[in-house]
């Protein structure tokens, strides 16, 4: 979701007040009786293409997907439609394709996944919050509606005239935020919010009337720029918060409006680039610390268009940072590559659980939930592109592709369809293995329902053994050499068997010495300074606290290595064989997409 998320490499903020852009007079008109100025946030994502389309060419009418009759998929609230509420709109001009079936079960998905990144957020403080939607009674349930609507040509050129379009056809509710997924290909995400941060009531302009966009672009179309912005027409980032930006983000590491800024380790784990505030001290807070800044200025999760419970809610549904055996309902069988490989393009299947690493997943976050294969830590992804029915699923390197970005939807209780963002259709088991899982259209059988089975997470255990794997390279932690001698530089090489690649954990009171299997020695800095650059090197173990570590969780099994002395973290510099280092640790960087941050993350794999 937020899923992001992720969030953008670069930004644009239209600030319509101070008159750069002219605001068109239907938009003036729906300015709240106070005249709280409407500013408009306009953002692009990591791996945006503008002026491509996002997902499948429109399917013929007899294979276009009807929705199941139960299709729940958030929660209920009054009659679904009184009140405040957001309602989502499906928007496109008639020369554009019309997909609106074929894309109503993953815009569902989407929409539901927005909601658990607001609600996970809110269970951090023991609360719930969700997205209060215009929502339609179904079996068991609710479903967020979406309206098809149809605008006149160059309606979709720009925002304010998308606004004015479907003003024009009776979208102007002072109770509504209207969230428009379009077909158009020229705005990434844009969202209007009020700078009004010291009305902390029902009042706060952020209550009314507001317009969000989020255009078909690859890197865009998903549940990441859904949540982020609607999260800007709930009143988030107010200039005024401690970590903002200047222009409606923060600064405050990467969460779901954050841009990255100074690290903080409060802000580094993958689940917390899909939730709002991170540090929970700028804009969304269900429960803020009295006198606090979000106790006395303007709290988005006090937002009149979600839905706020006292007390965690959460359901299980995947959590990003966590670990899955993701098994099939119709035949029980484990999502895993064919045969257990390790290798890129090894198409995926499903077999009897054995819970081996090939058949654990760790969701991951590059701007849309991804499942990294613990065995090969490759990506699940949609073969060679394909957005066709019966395309199947290979493992694949990581990358920010929209083939490898995943939305879940509940089907009751436990189980989940899953979706490819890049095809918009469901991960669905055929035949028996080494039969491929397949993407079809979404129909609601068993065999395209799903279940999240939770798995422990890896964590550090005394006197276990481990490679030290990492996040980029994907090479192991090894004195140069196999050498056994103190002194000797510690690089990084292919993964083998070979004790020289083996660590062994000893813990020593709240810290660690990592000592190699093969030469007894531990893991040190070259010299006991503070300096980033300094190499690593193995040395005769003893109890300097250069040789002591700590290892900061960003996933399961996932970590910054942090020396005691230094603080700074070890490094994997760029080509096999080179040797690590100690740096500042970085964080403004995707290690999804292979930034800066990756060669800073080690995955500790058991022997």
């Amino acid at each position: 979701m937020q899923l992001r998320r992720k969030v953008t490499l670069a930004a644009a903020w239209i600030l319509l007040a101070t008159g750069l852009v002219a605001s068109p007079p239907a938009a003036s008109a729906a300015a709240p009786p106070d005249d709280v100025p409407i500013r408009v946030a306009e953002d692009v994502f990591p791996g945006a293409k503008i002026g491509q389309r996002a997902g499948p060419a429109p399917l013929p009418p007899n294979l276009a997907p009807k929705a199941p009759a139960d299709m729940q998929r958030v929660v209920c609230d009054g009659d679904g439609t009184s009140g405040k509420r957001v309602e989502v709109l499906y928007v496109r001009e008639s020369s554009m394709p019309n997909r609106y079936t074929q894309l109503l079960p993953i815009f569902r998905a989407w929409l539901a996944n927005a909601d658990d990144a607001f609600n996970d957020g809110a269970a951090t403080q023991n609360r719930s919050r969700h997205i209060r939607y215009v929502t339609t009674a179904v079996s068991g349930g609710c479903a967020a509606v979406v309206r098809n609507l149809t605008v006149p040509a160059g309606s979709l050129a720009n925002f304010d005239s998308s606004v004015a379009a479907v003003q024009a056809l009776g979208y102007t509710s002072t109770d509504r935020h209207y969230l428009m997924l379009t077909e158009a290909t020229v705005i990434c995400g844009v969202g209007q919010i009020h700078g009004d941060d010291l009305t902390t009531g029902s009042s706060n302009a952020n209550n009314g009337l507001a317009y969000a966009r989020v255009d078909a672009i690859p890197g865009c179309f998903g549940a990441n720029a859904i949540t982020h912005e609607l999260g800007h027409t709930f009143g988030a980032v107010q200039l005024s918060a401690p970590h903002s930006d200047g222009s409606w983000h923060c600064l405050d590491q990467w969460d779901l409006m954050c841009y990255g800024g100074s690290p903080t380790w409060s802000c580094l784990q993958w689940n917390d680039y899909r939730l709002p505030d991170c540090n929970r001290d700028d804009y969304y807070n269900a429960a803020p610390a009295a006198g606090s800044y979000l106790a006395t200025h303007w709290n988005t999760a006090n937002s009149a268009y979600l839905i706020a419970g006292g007390s965690a809610d959460s359901d299980p549904h995947p959590k990003v940072g966590n670990t899955y055996v993701i098994t099939n309902v119709s035949t029980g069988g484990a999502l895993e590559p064919i045969n257990g490989s390790t290798s890129s393009l090894t198409e995926l299947s499903q077999r009897t659980r054995v819970d081996t690493p090939s058949q654990k997943w760790l969701m991951g976050y590059t701007t849309g939930l991804q499942f990294i294969n613990v065995g090969s830590r490759l990506c699940a992804d949609s073969s060679y592109s394909g957005t066709t029915p019966g395309t199947t699923l290979l493992q694949y390197p990581c990358a920010g592709q929209d083939g490898m970005r995943f939305a879940y939807l509940s089907t009751g209780g436990n189980t989940f369809a899953i979706f490819d963002w890049l095809s918009g259709l469901a991960l669905t088991a055929g035949g028996a293995h080494p039969a491929p899982i397949t993407q079809q259209v979404y129909t609601g059988a068993t065999n395209q329902q799903w279940v999240f089975n939770s798995v422990s997470g890896i964590a550090p255990v005394n006197n276990s053994v481990y490679y030290l794997q990492n996040y980029n390279s994907r090479d192991n932690a090894e004195p140069a050499g196999a050498s056994t001698a103190s002194g000797a530089l510690v690089t990084h090489n292919t993964p083998t068997t070979a004790n020289s690649q083996r660590w062994r954990l000893q813990a020593t009171g709240s810290y660690w010495n990592l000592v190699n299997v093969n030469s007894s020695k531990c893991l040190d800095l070259v010299s006991a300074s503070t300096s980033s650059g300094i190499q690593i090197r193995q040395a005769n173990c003893g109890s300097a606290n250069s040789q002591q570590w700590t290892f900061r969780r960003v996933a399961d099994g996932t970590f910054y290595l942090v020396n005691r002395h230094s603080s700074k973290v070890v490094h994997s510099p760029p080509g096999s064989g080179t040797t690590l280092d100690q740096q500042t640790i970085t964080g403004n960087g995707d290690p999804g997409l292979g930034i800066v941050a990756g060669n800073e993350i080690w995955y500790l794999n058991p022997v």
